[in-house]
Formats: structure tokens, C-alpha cells, sequence
């Protein structure tokens, strides 16, 4: 398939919209600390959302064209972890990192309806990251894969995770926090030792074309409203009629949301770059039975 973006276009969007400079420098001298540096700002500035399903769920088409991607990554409106991902993956391949696509399987579904994005011979030849842009989750940097047997613990605010390896199986695994998660514990989760098995995958590169049929499979269910964000490297949500905010001790505070008219003052507030008639159309689909 063909890159989505050129060079030029990919330094564009490092530059106009995640507001990075100096990046002929950083591409030369230090590609490792410019990919984090994109993976963080991503993170702020462009939320992980299913509106934009939403908004065009019964249209008659679910899945994001190329074009698609791209006008909502330059907009900052985001997208699934398909559009998310598979622009970082073409955005970085633009700009000479050595990529492809991975498939992931969330809480063990066997789905293979994740996408995420594998860097290769970044720092040193054959060397292995995972990138992720798209779970919703607090990544703010490539993680190194070249572990025996299982990675250090990393804290991103609220989150605390590892990864471990299992033969050619890599697994993600989140300490268990009841009163200070996104979501809750579900009964068929894994949980060891106070960890929770998150995620699962391999190393096998895959084309795009391959998540073409558990992508719509997965969009063909009724999807939830929500908008992901990290801005300050804080967690920022609306998911439903819930408000989440991430306070400066790393607690996530929640507040349910009363009426269609606070949640649509919300997403303008928070999340501005959606039009309001965007946000109503989706939450008028939603069909929500609001607390009085």
C-alpha cells in the first residue's frame, strides 16, 4: 500500500501539530528521544474516540479510509486504535523509522481487532519497541522489547504496567488498582498476583488488509461514546456520562454528567476541535437516559 504521507508532509505534522522543531537535527542525531517525543505529544494533543464511528455509523461505512485518517489526524480529531495507529505507523515510516503493524488481542479475546506499531533497529541493529497510540491507555514512550523474560515496571500517572514474554507470545500486564482505573474489573479478567492481564501479541508484521474484517466486526457492535486524552500526561475522558480528570496525586476523579446539554458544553470544552452538531448527532444515537 501505498505511504500516506510524504516526508515533507510527515515533518509538517511533527511541526504544525504536535509543535516538535528541530527535527532534521533530531532525525540525524537522535531518532530514538524524537520518538518519544511524538509518541507524547500524540498522546496530549489527539484523544483515542469512537465519535467519529458514531457520527457515521449507519452511513454506510464503518471502517476509515486512508484519506479519512489522515484529515483526522490533522484536525487532532483522532480516531480507534486503527486510525490512530495506522497513521503513526505511516507518519514514522514517512520520516525513515524502520515500522510495521502488529495485532493485538485485548483481554484475551482472540479478536486480533488491535492494532498497534513495531519499530525496529532504532538505537542498534535487530533492536525491538512497541508503540501504541490508540488503546487509550498512558504510553508516552516506545517500549524496548529485547527482554528475557520480562520487562521493568513503568508508571505513566495513574497506570502502572509491565510486559512479559512467553516464548514467542508478549504479553501486557497493568497493576490492579480498583478505586483508580478507567475502567472496571471484569469477571473473566486474569489477574496474578495483583496483575491483570491486559493484552497479548506477537511479533508477526501484518498488513493493513489484515485487520480489514476483525475491524468491522468489531465496529458492527454498538460501540461507546467516549474521547481519550492525556494533555499534560494527565488523563482527560469523557466516556459516556462520565467525566474522568486526573489530579496532580494521580487519582482520577469522576463526575457523572446530568443532561445532553452538559455533555455537549463538555466535549466543547475539553475536546474543541469536534463541531457541537458532530457531538449531538453522536449523542443522540447513543439514545442516553440521563440521571435527573
Amino acid at each position: 500500500m501505498a505511504m500516506m504521507l510524504s516526508h515533507e508532509e510527515a515533518v509538517r505534522f511533527l511541526t504544525d501539530v504536535l509543535k516538535i522543531d528541530s527535527i532534521p537535527d533530531k532525525l540525524t542525531n537522535d531518532k530514538a528521544a524524537l520518538l518519544n517525543e511524538t509518541i507524547n505529544l500524540f498522546q496530549q494533543k489527539i484523544p483515542k474516540q469512537y465519535i467519529t464511528i458514531i457520527f457515521r455509523k449507519y452511513e454506510d461505512q464503518l471502517l476509515s479510509t486512508m484519506e479519512d485518517i489522515k484529515a483526522q489526524m490533522l484536525s487532532t480529531h483522532g480516531g480507534i486504535c486503527y486510525d490512530n495507529n495506522v497513521f503513526m505507523k505511516h507518519l514514522l515510516e514517512a520520516l525513515g523509522f524502520d515500522v510495521c503493524l502488529n495485532a493485538c488481542d485485548i483481554q484475551m479475546t482472540n479478536s486480533h481487532d488491535h492494532v498497534s506499531v513495531l519499530v525496529k533497529n532504532l538505537v542498534k541493529p535487530k533492536d525491538l519497541y512497541y508503540v501504541d497510540v490508540g488503546s487509550g491507555d498512558p504510553f508516552f514512550r516506545a517500549i524496548p522489547l529485547d527482554f528475557d523474560k520480562e520487562s521493568p515496571v513503568y508508571k505513566c500517572g495513574f497506570q502502572v504496567y509491565k510486559f512479559v514474554k512467553e516464548g514467542k507470545e508478549f504479553s501486557w500486564w497493568q497493576k490492579v488498582n480498583r478505586s483508580n482505573s478507567i475502567l472496571p474489573l471484569n469477571a473473566e479478567d486474569i489477574i496474578i498476583d495483583g496483575w491483570k492481564k491486559y493484552m497479548t501479541f506477537t511479533l508477526e508484521p501484518r498488513e493493513i488488509e489484515y485487520f480489514r474484517d476483525p475491524m468491522i466486526n468489531f465496529l458492527s457492535r454498538k460501540v461507546p461514546m467516549r474521547a481519550v486524552a492525556y494533555p499534560g500526561q494527565k488523563l482527560l475522558a469523557i466516556l459516556g456520562t462520565s467525566l474522568l480528570h486526573e489530579n496532580d496525586e494521580g487519582k482520577i476523579e469522576k463526575t457523572k454528567i446530568g443532561s445532553k446539554e452538559e455533555l455537549v458544553g463538555l466535549y466543547g470544552k475539553h475536546f474543541p476541535q469536534f463541531p457541537a452538531d458532530m457531538i449531538e448527532t453522536a449523542i443522540d444515537k447513543m439514545k442516553y437516559n440521563f440521571e435527573k
